[in-house]
């Protein structure tokens, strides 16, 4: 499932290009959920699945910005599908998908998630350690880190403590008016500690990180894949570019590389945006 609006589902746009990679891998079952009647109007002469759905963007989120507003709305909309049974693989827009995802899950966790990390140690964490030479004997401190999930691409369970996250995040979204992505996060992992009870997090979601070679974020495609050996022949299941401002143009790019065969396609792109 995507969440979109109009800025993005303009026709021959982003959506256009989301659309058009799901169905040339095979989804089947996938829709857009649009935000207004143009967005349904423009999904439906492309001829893909789509349903339209009344969401208000929550006060606390107005003037964040129209993308960051509409992914916290994502989480009140994911919370209708599991209140019915549903699990959903719920992807942005600014994704490609190259084989059928549905394929290539655990289903073994309440939440699995893309990393935003972009090497084995960030993606799927490390003993980081902290030097405190004051302390002497003891001036070595442990501990656990790993990079965001993000909250563009991940499926998640139909499950009560999928229920209890969402719960949680829609209650901090609404309430703080945050960034989504880090809520989603502080909520899965962050322990429960005085005055604070997890809803949703440690122990009773269960997460999985998904293969970061297979659903890859734009920093590890441009600053590393590309220059590995083995470049010209791995195909990710989706790729998603978050890590870039010109998301379109590299999007395209990729489609080039990954869909026709143009190896050369992401030359032109410098690391960062």
């Amino acid at each position: 499932m995507a969440v979109s609006n109009i800025n993005l589902a303009q026709p021959g746009g982003m959506l256009d290009a989301w659309m058009r990679n799901v169905k040339r891998a095979g989804v089947t079952n996938a829709f857009v959920l649009a935000l207004d009647d143009e967005t349904k109007e423009n999904v439906e002469k492309f001829g893909f699945p789509v349903f339209r759905m009344h969401q208000k963007i929550p006060k606390a989120q107005q003037g964040n910005g129209s993308n960051h507003a509409v992914s916290a709305m994502k989480f009140r909309i994911l919370k209708e599908f599991l209140q019915l049974g549903y699990s959903v693989f719920l992807s942005d827009v600014d994704i490609l998908t190259f084989k059928n995802p549905f394929e290539y899950l655990a289903r073994d966790s309440d939440v699995e998630a893309m990393s935003d990390g972009w090497d084995k140690l960030t993606a799927y964490g490390y003993d980081d350690v902290m030097d405190d030479q004051e302390m002497g004997w003891s001036r070595y401190a442990h501990s656990i880190r790993v990079f965001c999930f993000n909250s563009g691409l991940f499926y998640i369970r139909a499950s009560q403590a999928s229920m209890d996250l969402i719960d949680k995040v829609i209650e901090r979204v609404e309430g703080e008016g945050g960034w989504d992505q880090a809520i989603f996060n502080e909520v899965i992992f962050f322990p429960s500690h005085p005055n604070y009870k997890a809803s949703g997090g440690d122990p009773s979601v269960t997460r999985r990180v998904l293969d970061m070679r297979l659903f890859m974020n734009s920093k590890y495609l441009f600053k590393y894949h590309r220059h590995e050996p083995d470049y010209h022949k791995h195909t990710p299941v989706m790729l998603h570019v978050n890590y870039h401002s010109n998301k379109f143009e590299r999007m395209l790019a990729a489609e080039k590389r990954y869909v026709h065969g143009e190896l050369t396609a992401l030359d032109e792109f410098p690391v960062g945006s």
